[in-house]
């Protein structure tokens, strides 16, 4: 009869019969190389995740920054179009307009932004053939036009694709799409390559933070019980070389681990293949109520999109109301001025640099003319509080329909929360630092990751950590991975690739096997 052995681990042992007993408890050396074991796996792993996510790191904290300080940046690099002296009364909107088609009059006038304070140029968004349009830009004390810019120009423009598509949305893949399983449409979909790169980097970034965060993670001696001298937020006295960096690094790392977390998360909320996925399952576990009114065949809100993400990002596919128009003796009615739109937003409590886009009219198939409305809202930077859309009857002044946080449900909102403390907007100067300080962090981190990669490179390879033959992960980190597999189905099959290339290319191999530090 089998005795149990008092302390220790189990392991079990199997007679002839098949009966199995409980063995002797594991030996302190038998746990060490253990630990041992797993702790190579998590090293190897991050060491895969770091050399797939440090560009896409520098990218996006580059290019973080310089969005971050868009507006002081455009008006160092174009003050002289963006800002003005103030000098007495600002003129009539309408004078301005007048201004602008005088000047460009072979363009039409899409929308215009009233300025947000006393020393900002009236903006005017204009459609002049190209595919982005223009910007103009009028004295609003003079309505004399002090110049006009490129929508997506400059350092501002291309950080702004580079952050969103790595300046290339041509490019396109046809995916299945995981939302086909409750949306009812097409399971094929098509999805941008640049987008989808970005998004999937993203994901390895998640990978990357995880791991490190468990590597990092003070943890007891495996023949003693107690705990290490680091501890988590503090930078040993007395080491130095690559174990100084590694504090450096790792305690930057953990710094801001959360907010790194957060802004991947909320990043996603723009992403190509992943937002659509998550923005059809939000509206079947949340459905929310956007406004009901009489649709127009004049587009969606999306049609309104002007470069830099003026359009609340889950607000797309918002039919525009359409105006009602009475007959008035066979002659064309009459719209609304522009200044007495602008004293209608003043009225409705909208925020200083709120945008006004002008309605289209369009003949139906029935011979009929459908008049649109004047759409007001909110313009970046904004809080997710002051996310607003008004519809105007463009005739009578009468609110059509209003949005507030956009009347989807709760899982978007909470979405827009992060998408809004992401953008630096949410929570205003707090939340300006805090993305101040992971864009400095995250630069810090792969310099200070490169070092330490740089000085324990051996001769000959690409530096990895020696591969354990019998590869381990804790349960936590397993279930770990697996959510992220759930959650981001295209990291899941991009991991399993990375595995299969690991065991059945490199360990084949012998040069490649030497190279990565394969036994």
């Amino acid at each position: 009869m089998a005795g149990i052995v008092p302390g220790g681990h189990m392991t079990a042992l199997t007679y002839a019969d098949g009966d199995a007993v409980p063995s002797r408890p594991r030996t302190d050396a038998e746990r060490a190389a253990a630990a041992s074991r797993r702790w190579r796996s998590v090293w190897r792993l991050h060491f895969y995740a770091g050399m797939l996510s440090m560009p896409f790191i520098l990218l996006m904290a580059l290019t973080g920054l310089v969005i971050l300080y868009t507006q002081p940046i455009e008006d160092l690099t174009q003050g002289d179009i963006r800002t003005i002296e103030p000098a007495g009364d600002m003129v009539p909107l309408g004078t301005q307009a007048a201004a602008v088609e005088a000047a460009y009059p072979d363009a039409t006038v899409y929308d215009v932004t009233p300025p947000g304070d006393a020393e900002r140029a009236t903006r005017f968004w204009l459609d002049d053939g190209s595919v982005a349009g223009m910007h103009v830009f009028v004295n609003p004390y003079t309505a004399e036009v002090t110049g006009e810019v490129k929508p997506g120009s400059g350092i501002v423009g291309l950080a702004n694709r580079l952050h969103g598509f790595l300046n290339n949305e041509t490019v396109t893949v046809r995916l299945p799409a995981v939302a086909a399983l409750w949306d009812g449409d097409a399971v094929w979909r098509e999805y941008v390559v640049g987008d989808l790169i970005l998004e999937l980097l993203g994901v390895w970034t998640l990978a990357l933070v995880f791991s490190g965060l468990y590597l990092w993670w003070p943890r007891r001696s495996a023949s003693t019980g107690s705990k290490g001298a680091r501890r988590l937020l503090t930078i040993r006295r007395g080491v130095s070389g690559r174990a100084r960096w590694r504090d450096l690094h790792g305690f930057g790392g953990v710094l801001m681990t959360l907010v790194m977390v957060l802004t991947i998360v909320s990043g996603m909320g723009w992403s190509t293949y992943w937002a659509e996925q998550f923005n059809s399952l939000a509206e079947e576990v949340t459905p929310g109520e956007p406004v009901d009114a009489p649709a127009s065949p004049l587009g969606e809100r999306g049609d309104l999109d002007r470069f830099g993400n003026q359009i609340p990002w889950a607000t797309g596919d918002f039919d525009i109301p359409a105006s009602y128009a009475p007959p008035l003796d066979g002659t064309a009615p009459a719209p609304l001025s522009l200044d007495a739109v602008a004293a209608l937003a003043v009225e409705e409590g909208m925020r200083p640099g709120y945008t006004i886009s002008f309605p289209s009219n369009e003949t139906d198939e029935a011979g009929n003319v459908v008049y649109g409305s004047f759409t007001l809202y909110n313009s970046w930077p904004r809080t997710t509080g002051e996310a607003r859309d008004l519809f105007v009857d463009q005739f009578t002044g009468e609110v059509l329909a209003e949005q507030r946080v956009y009347g989807l449900g709760t899982v978007y909102r909470g979405m827009d929360y992060l998408v809004s403390t992401h953008m630096g907007t949410q929570l205003g100067i707090v939340s300006r630092i805090f993305m101040t300080l992971l864009c400095v962090l995250s630069i810090w981190a792969v310099v200070s990751g490169f070092v330490m990669f740089w000085k324990r490179r051996r001769p000959g390879t690409a530096g990895l950590p020696r591969r354990p033959v019998d590869v381990r992960l804790s349960k936590r980190l397993g279930l770990i991975a697996l959510a992220l597999a759930v959650v981001f189905p295209q990291w899941g099959v991009s991991a399993l690739v990375v595995l299969a290339l690991d065991r059945f290319v490199i360990r084949t191999v012998r040069p490649l096997r030497v190279a990565f530090g394969q036994p």
